[in-house]
């Protein structure tokens, strides 16, 4: 008997069920979802900054990464100061089961986005490396020219090293650079490395040179921590270039590693 009441229960709620899901005769469609997170790193001393999410706040963004399931479609990622002023404004699609990630840095003004395209590619043997100007007393625009230096205080000019239009707010385009015995098969990678100098790009600045090897307040690459210059190649590489040490130890100008992503 009570079997029979719990059939006959469940054909009373299998209509109610069909019938809730509808709305004027439409079918009611449950939305999906998809996995969103966002990653932001920031200079020490900061003023965070906040994620909103087609123009809702979600949440602040300071040292940490973000993690929310978003309702799938396109929606619009804001990220704003204090003051509300949007500092990047872009779209993501969001598709269940295909998460999505962002990796920013924020420079005190301008939100920096990692670049994941699968298609962007280093040569072997080589890295791809990109600029952006971290050091404030550097001029808003420069070009930089890329040569050799080994310990023994010998720089090696490179020819179709060069990059125009360094910028403070917008990562430069990429230029490859090869493993330094693939220019010379007598060149010890482990005790030769990349220096960046620097002229001013500016209309009024002469294109005079700002960072030099011999004022010894030249740039160089760093791209594994502890270890000036073991080669890594098939690396894809955002580059900062820093200011010297606050400390006075030197006045080389600090390579910042902003992103780093190496490609299996």
């Amino acid at each position: 008997m009570k079997q029979n009441i719990t059939i006959f229960i469940l054909l009373l709620a299998i209509p109610i069920l069909i019938f809730s899901c509808k709305k004027n005769g439409e079918i009611i469609e449950v939305p999906s979802f998809g996995q969103f997170s966002i990653s932001l790193t920031s200079p020490s001393g900061s003023s965070p900054v906040l994620l909103q999410v087609d123009g809702v706040l979600k949440d602040t963004l300071e040292g940490k990464t973000v993690n929310m399931k978003l309702e799938a479609g396109k929606r619009q990622i804001s990220i704003v100061n204090l003051q509300k002023k949007i500092i990047l404004d872009t779209t993501v699609v969001i598709e269940p089961r295909k998460p999505i990630s962002l990796t920013c840095f924020f420079n005190g003004t301008t939100v920096l986005v990692d670049n994941l395209d699968p298609t962007v590619k280093p040569q072997t043997d080589s890295l791809l490396i990109r600029f952006v100007t971290t050091d404030k007393i550097l001029p808003e625009l420069m070009d930089i020219e890329i040569s050799l230096y080994d310990f023994g205080g010998t720089l090696i000019p490179l020819k179709n090293k060069t990059l125009k239009g360094i910028r403070k707010d917008k990562f430069s385009a990429y230029i490859q650079l090869p493993n330094p015995n693939v220019i010379d098969p007598s060149f010890d990678s482990s005790m030769i490395f990349y220096v960046i100098e620097g002229y001013d790009a500016t209309a009024k600045g002469n294109h005079k040179k700002v960072m030099s090897m011999e004022e010894f307040d030249c740039s160089y690459l760093e791209y594994s921590a502890g270890q000036l210059s073991i080669w890594i190649p098939n690396n894809i590489i955002s580059f900062g270039i820093g200011p010297a040490p606050a400390d006075g130890s030197t006045t080389l100008r600090v390579p910042q590693l902003i992103f780093q992503r190496e490609l299996q």
